[in-house]
């Protein structure tokens, strides 16, 4: 459960970061996740995933938001007969397989198939297993760890998919690039930093939010060893390949796609701050074309997904409580408290998972839940509200369908 592992999470937020796109790869991969009709099933752009991280004493689960609007529980387990992991931490998809992440580490009872789970996009079928023994790596050269090779220090973080060989995932200690061809982990420079003297390797990524664009991912990152700063990585490549630093804000909030050759940064100051800012970068040129100084907190909070989520011409963003406000990237106008979820669900007492975005219907979807505790079976809602519109609607209200969701992912985010 998340609350179990707060401290460590925080401490982890302090070095957040997220990468960015070169210029036009020529081997960009743009059909993978753009085919050319509805593959349909669960990998239809009309559905929506919600991950459920779930309590201590059970595992995690999916639940999956139709197009036509229903909701259907446990969907791995309805398919395969097993539960797919412990205390879920995010998913993907590429190239029609979902990548389901979680800890699924020996210190709970309740384990499940593995830590890495691909399965089938359209009908939710796994096809391969990566258990937490199987995820090992090599320590990196000036690390005084005392085993050469060393297992993922849990919790677990994010996964984003170049392609096959090319899986890029993260924990507590950096990130890392997994080949499920050939199960070879490895740890990625630029994403860690030596601590005690090189006792301990301590992460300085933020992969909340991470980006995907042909060939190359982004990410931000930053925190105590480094200043705050956008990273690019690259297929087959274990460093990081451009770099922009010395940017603003103490962490990362997000990253969000703004353009077919644009990506922009958010970056923040601590809870309640006023020291937030976005960058647009040309990844092209790799050059920032504008900066803007946001005056309300867009903070990303202890949430494994991205802070600020863009749909249209707004940008949303909680901040880790019950209103949710947004910004225009075209007048920047704020409008603070845009929705008020206390009014939908008077008895919500805690944001479960920063807002997301579809940016494609502009249907924005919040999990908020009664109670918040790693040993309390709670109330939850998730709300759908159309927001295409000045005024926000809400269209639908999903109760007691979730638990703890850690991630909700609008398929057709996916397709790009």
């Amino acid at each position: 459960m998340k609350l179990n592992n707060l401290f460590t999470i925080l401490l982890g937020s302090l070095v957040i970061f997220s990468a960015c796109n070169k210029s036009t790869p020529e081997n960009e991969n743009k059909d993978e996740n753009n085919p050319s009709e509805n593959p349909g099933g669960y990998a239809s752009p009309g559905g929506v995933m919600i991950l459920n991280q779930g309590i201590r004493s059970e595992c995690s689960s999916i639940t999956y938001i139709s197009p036509d609007g229903k909701v259907e529980e446990n969907i791995y387990s309805k398919v395969n007969g097993t539960k797919f992991g412990h205390n879920a931490q995010d998913m993907y998809m590429y190239n029609g397989k979902f990548y389901i992440f979680s800890d699924n580490c020996d210190q709970y009872n309740t384990l499940g198939d593995g830590s890495l789970v691909i399965a089938d996009a359209v009908t939710m079928k796994k096809e391969k297993v990566f258990k937490y023994e199987d995820l090992k790596f090599h320590k990196p050269e000036g690390s005084l760890e005392k085993e050469d090779t060393l297992y993922l220090t849990t919790p677990m973080s994010n996964v984003v998919v170049i392609d096959e060989k090319n899986i890029f995932i993260s924990s507590s200690k950096a990130m890392f690039r997994l080949d499920a061809t050939t199960g070879k982990m490895y740890i990625v420079n630029d994403s860690f930093h030596f601590g005690n003297q090189g006792n301990t390797i301590e992460s300085v990524a933020s992969t909340r939010g991470m980006t995907v664009i042909g060939d190359y991912a982004y990410c931000g990152g930053g925190g105590f060893w480094e200043t705050t700063r956008l990273l690019e990585f690259s297929k087959d490549k274990d460093s990081a390949t451009r770099k922009l630093v010395d940017l603003d804000g103490d962490f990362i909030s997000g990253i969000c796609r703004t353009g077919e050759k644009e990506i922009m940064l958010a970056t923040c100051g601590r809870q309640g701050s006023t020291r937030n800012y976005l960058y647009f970068v040309d990844i092209d040129k790799w050059e920032i074309v504008q900066k803007k100084t946001i005056p309300v907190d867009i903070s990303a909070e202890f949430f494994n997904n991205s802070g600020v989520t863009l749909a249209g011409e707004y940008l949303y963003f909680a901040a880790g409580t019950l209103n949710i406000s947004r910004i225009s990237i075209k007048d920047w106008k704020v409008d603070k408290n845009f929705i008020d979820i206390k009014k939908d669900v008077p008895s919500a007492r805690y944001l479960n998972c920063n807002v997301v975005a579809d940016s494609k219907t502009q249907y924005l979807y919040v999990a908020v839940s009664d109670e918040f505790g790693e040993n309390i079976v709670s109330k939850g809602n998730v709300l759908v509200y159309d927001c295409s519109k000045d005024t926000p609607v809400l269209v639908q209200n999903i109760e007691n369908k979730t638990s703890y969701p850690v991630g909700i992912y609008p398929v057709s985010n996916f397709y790009n």
